[in-house]
């Protein structure tokens, strides 16, 4: 009798220790904005007394030592969360919408977290009290706005916090900041699009601060702080209209003659006399240079430029090629962000010039330090950008341009020249602009285009097809331009062509 007792008590603890060490699975987690409040996403097991039976889920916050359970209203066995949290780890869609929703229920949890730090008001009875929605909440479409900002700030993205405070202020300029949750409502937004269009904002500039205003709305509502559907609330305001943009660009033969101008150096009236300081000369210079990098470099924008570096790409295909991840989307989407590009002879030239001696993990230009922060990242930019938008108005003026090109300029004119070639295929031109959204595991594998082909496609962007000409003439010609490779590379070359 006794020997049975023991092997039940025994058998009995074993499993009681297997189910506790199960009993830690979490299907997600977050760490605040401080850094010290720290929650997940898993069952409460604090009161279980058999693991087969149904266990609420919570979101278990631990902060100063101390714990506290906030139940999202949902249960499961452990058997049946175990299996969720696996199918979580191994990215199965299996049960996704499920897990999704539990998930988003975690995120107003955070949300709420970093509304009460950033008031430095935080505990975890507070967090309770304004999760269960027992106590009158004090915030406002302001302070929520300004947590949006600060975790933006706290997540190194300088720009998008940048932007959103800009709008904040515009509405708060606008409309004022004193408003309750119930003054939001269409009526409102309506009245606010009527005050930007008097004050003659674009149609794009309105767009974007419409979107902006839409994400802390989102945010109010997810937070149970106010009521309403914000795809009725913004419809017909002008929140997805934006002014076209498709004559920002500047075509080939007008490329050609920047570059011509920036490769001969020289700003000289008809009489031979320098029409710049030497100073104000090599900025207008290097500025073009930069304009012209961003356009040939597969239309990047101005923040990737800065921030380009000689990775291990550019030593394995020998200088020939360099890569970056568009920081704009990589968030969303890293293996569609990434773009690499030839280094063509031109390209080569501006590196020449400008560029800093090639090392492993330094920065192509020696414009912007990698020990920034980021919000002196986004300063050093919008000051680039500024200079080139004056010194690009300058060489206008002095070639007889009538356009007035800015840095965004060369992204559209890479596309549209490329495009407007009739040989390029677009599926190039939308991967070199980091547009792709193929997300399937095998094109992680799969290598870029060859080297060749990626010469062969931007040879457009300074020389335009000419009519009648066969495409091996064409290509006979790129390898007057293929100055940068070996003569081995150019007999392989040669040869390719020829099979063709």
């Amino acid at each position: 009798m006794d020997n049975k007792i023991k092997h039940k008590v025994t058998k009995t603890t074993l499993v009681g220790k297997k189910s506790s060490s199960r009993g830690e699975k979490c299907l997600a987690k977050f760490i605040a904005s401080n850094g010290i409040v720290h929650g997940s996403l898993t069952l409460d097991i604090r009161k279980a007394g058999d693991y087969s039976q149904p266990l609420p889920v919570s979101v278990r916050v631990c902060y100063a030592g101390q714990k506290a359970f906030l139940r999202l209203g949902k249960s499961y066995t452990m058997d049946e969360w175990v299996t969720l949290c696996d199918y979580e780890k191994s990215g199965r869609r299996i049960q996704l919408a499920e897990r999704n929703d539990m998930k988003s229920l975690m995120d107003r949890v955070e949300l709420i977290a970093n509304q009460l730090i950033l008031e430095n008001n935080f505990s975890l009875r507070k967090l309770q009290d304004r999760f269960q929605g027992k106590k009158e909440d004090d915030s406002t479409l302001i302070t929520i706005w300004d947590a949006y900002i600060q975790s933006k700030t706290n997540e190194g993205k300088a720009g998008s916090a940048r932007c959103s405070r800009d709008v904040r202020n515009r509405f708060v300029k606008d409309m004022g900041s004193d408003l309750s949750f119930s003054d939001i409502n269409r009526e409102l937004i309506l009245k606010w699009v009527k005050i930007m269009k008097k004050n003659e904002l674009s149609t794009t500039t309105i767009a974007i601060a419409l979107r902006s205003l839409r994400t802390i709305i989102n945010r109010c509502i997810t937070q149970g702080l106010m009521k309403g559907d914000t795809k009725e609330m913004f419809k017909d305001t002008g929140y997805n209209k934006a002014q076209s943009r498709k004559h920002e660009f500047l075509d080939v033969s007008t490329m050609r003659r920047l570059y011509d101008f920036w490769k001969a150096d020289e700003a000289i009236d008809s009489e031979g006399k320098e029409l710049f300081l030497k100073r104000e000369k090599h900025a207008i210079f290097r500025d073009l240079g930069l304009f012209l990098f961003m356009y040939l470099g597969d239309g990047q924008n101005l923040a990737d430029t800065l921030r380009l570096t000689y990775d291990e790409l550019y030593y394995a295909t020998h200088g020939k090629q360099l890569r970056f991840l568009r920081h704009k989307t990589r968030d969303r989407n890293e293996s569609a962000s990434e773009v690499i590009f030839p280094i063509t002879s031109e390209i080569q030239e501006i590196l020449n010039r400008y560029g800093n001696t090639p090392k492993l993990g330094r920065r192509v230009f020696p414009i912007m330090s990698d020990l920034l922060s980021p919000e002196q990242e986004i300063w050093v930019i919008q000051r680039y950008n500024r200079y080139i938008r004056e010194h690009m108005a300058k060489v206008a003026k002095l070639l007889g341009l009538e356009q007035m090109p800015s840095p965004t300029w060369a992204r559209h004119s890479f596309a549209t020249n490329l495009n407007n070639s009739g040989v390029v295929p677009y599926k190039y031109i939308s991967d070199s602009m980091g547009h792709s959204s193929n997300g399937d595991i095998t094109s992680n594998y799969i290598g870029a285009y060859p080297l060749e082909k990626m010469l062969e496609y931007n040879h457009y962007l300074l020389n335009e097809k000419l009519k009648g000409r066969t495409s091996v003439v064409d290509k006979k010609a790129l390898l007057e331009v293929l100055k940068g490779l070996s003569e081995e590379e150019r007999m392989e070359l040669m040869s390719k062509l020829s099979e063709e």
